[in-house]
């Protein structure tokens, strides 16, 4: 009852649950038929307990009740609990609701996901195509021609144009086909917005059938309209819709040519009308106010006071388009989001290990030897323990932060300290964790330079872990410091399985191992951690040869 917001079910019963939306009663209509194939259906609803809109995702599957001939069993697996912005919310709402059919499938046809417009005409592809792959050419009538069309339009990452469907009637479709990647694989896909343009076509057809009916029609001003002489692309007529939306530009000398945005697109389509009688063709205008935007024209090949001419009408489908660019938009916010949470998850999880383990450590020893300690060694682990603490919470709130602002680029706050000093604090740490373990610390007295002290320990910490790690126990380790002319130097040096020569580039990639590795495990972020971090002061880190076995990494960071 939780979910409902109710104190009994006999409350949830007398809820008014009525009128449902078109787009709802399309889905449901979709479920009936799905149900009826024994198919289940996972999908996210947004359901709205006492007015508040509350999204999750839902198991949907047939049931049969007493006195019903067909129910549906609705199990709520996960509440949706990641926010998007409220426009892109708005946005695939809105989708949900237009007239405008909109499908994506993968790239070799198989069916995604579609809008309650496009169920309602394409629904029936799905469950009859025999292949699923057969989902996107099922829906023309001449589906290898569409190939071609996409083939050509591939590296333009889309095309706009016109086919006729394979339905009923055999309606005539305006289509905008475009590339996109989904947001659940990575992987291309394709996007298709669409719209029946039907009834302008058979108008102009019936156009090009009776030059009186023609004037008539065009004073009815139903769309923009324009007879064009064909030998002088000379406008002849042009209706008070197609004067008021083109103003001057259809009286002067370069004619109708002047009003597309580029000379191409008017021979395109004058060819494709003058070749086969009729064409059509979506693309850019240039309206009164100088704006471009996006139409749908419709020509056909008529005799017109005697003259041969052509008729253009023009549809408005700028609202399309947009609608398209939204849909884009909120697939892409949709996938940001999930890789940033993503990645997020991956490098918390690596870098809160560290100080959970030293708080851990010291918090045994404590336990352990509290007997035997004297106050003054308790205020110290004590210390140490707080210390762990704070670096934590610092870098939980330095997390959470950049989360926030939907980036993870790492904070960089330098300040001019002592570098041995922060080599020093991390050692001691690992002493307090792993006393086996043995350090050898070389090298004269370091300059004072500018470092981000808390990301620096943190370069240190995730190099000595990995040491320790790949080396048999007890582990030795040694860190020699350097003061060069222009920079200083960190090498961290160990005895363990070391890393093939040619893989010591790409470790520094997230998430990529060495090949050596075997059983011990990792999430690969460590390495790829430092290299960014040093990136971020300016230096660099490499691994270089060793003598013997293990690794050496080099730190260089520059002076003053």
């Amino acid at each position: 009852m939780g979910f409902w917001d109710t104190t009994s079910e006999e409350e949830l019963l007398n809820r008014l649950l009525t009128p449902y939306s078109d787009s709802t009663r399309i889905r449901l209509d979709d479920y009936r038929e799905a149900f009826g194939r024994g198919e289940i259906r996972h999908e996210s609803w947004t359901f709205y307990p006492r007015g508040r809109a509350t999204a999750a995702m839902c198991r949907c599957s047939g049931v049969s009740l007493d006195g019903h001939d067909q129910a549906m069993l609705v199990e709520i697996e996960a509440r949706l609990d990641t926010e998007l912005p409220f426009a892109d919310l708005r946005s695939l709402e809105a989708l949900r609701h237009t007239r405008l059919m909109i499908s994506l499938f993968t790239e070799e046809g198989s069916l995604l996901t579609q809008n309650p417009a496009a169920t309602r005409t394409f629904g029936h592809l799905a469950g009859s195509a025999g292949n699923e792959s057969d989902c996107f050419r099922a829906m023309f009538a001449d589906p290898d021609a569409i190939v071609s069309l996409l083939a050509e339009g591939r590296e333009q990452s889309g095309i706009k144009t016109t086919a006729v469907m394979a339905l009923p009637d055999a309606p005539i479709h305006s289509l905008d086909i475009s590339y996109v990647s989904d947001p659940v694989t990575a992987r291309r896909s394709i996007l298709v917005t669409q719209e029946d343009i039907s009834p302008l076509i058979g108008m102009s057809r019936q156009l090009a059938a009776s030059e009186y009916a023609l004037d008539a029609v065009l004073n009815l001003n139903l769309a923009p309209s324009l007879v064009l002489s064909v030998g002088e692309c000379r406008v002849v007529k042009a209706n008070h819709s197609a004067q008021q939306l083109l103003g001057e530009a259809i009286r002067g000398d370069d004619g109708c040519e002047a009003v597309f945005e580029t000379p191409d697109d008017f021979a395109r389509l004058k060819g494709m009308i003058l070749a086969s009688g009729t064409g059509a063709l979506p693309t850019r205008l240039r309206v009164q106010d100088g704006r471009h935007l996006w139409f749908h024209i419709v020509g056909a090949r008529i005799r017109y006071e005697r003259d041969d001419a052509v008729v253009l009408l023009m549809t408005d489908v700028d609202d399309v388009y947009r609608s398209t660019a939204d849909l884009e938009a909120a697939l892409s916010s949709e996938r940001r989001i999930s890789d940033i949470q993503r990645r997020f998850l991956a490098i918390a999880s690596h870098e809160f290990r560290t100080p959970l383990a030293i708080i851990d450590s010291a918090a045994q020893r404590l336990e352990r030897c509290a007997d035997e300690k004297t106050p003054e060694q308790i205020r110290s682990r004590a210390s140490r323990i707080r210390g762990s603490i704070q670096s934590l919470l610092h870098l939980l709130d330095s997390t959470i932060e950049r989360v926030r602002l939907d980036q993870i680029e790492l904070g960089y706050r330098p300040e001019p300290a002592c570098l041995a000093q922060a080599v020093d604090h991390v050692v001691q740490s690992f002493r307090e964790r792993d006393a086996e373990t043995i350090f050898e610390i070389e090298g004269g007295e370091l300059p004072v330079i500018a470092f981000d002290r808390p990301l620096i320990e943190r370069v240190l910490s995730n190099i000595i872990t990995n040491a320790i790690k790949y080396s048999d126990a007890p582990a030795r380790i040694r860190i020699d410091l350097r003061a060069l002319e222009q920079t200083v130097q960190i090498e961290v040096r160990d005895h363990g399985i070391g890393i093939p020569e040619s893989e010591r580039d790409r470790v520094f990639e997230a998430y990529a191992r060495a090949s050596n590795v075997g059983p011990v495990e990792g999430s690969g972020l460590g390495l790829a951690i430092v290299n960014q971090i040093i990136d971020l002061h300016g230096g660099s880190v490499a691994i270089v040869d060793t003598q013997g076995e293990g690794t050496t990494i080099r730190i260089t960071l520059p002076r003053l």
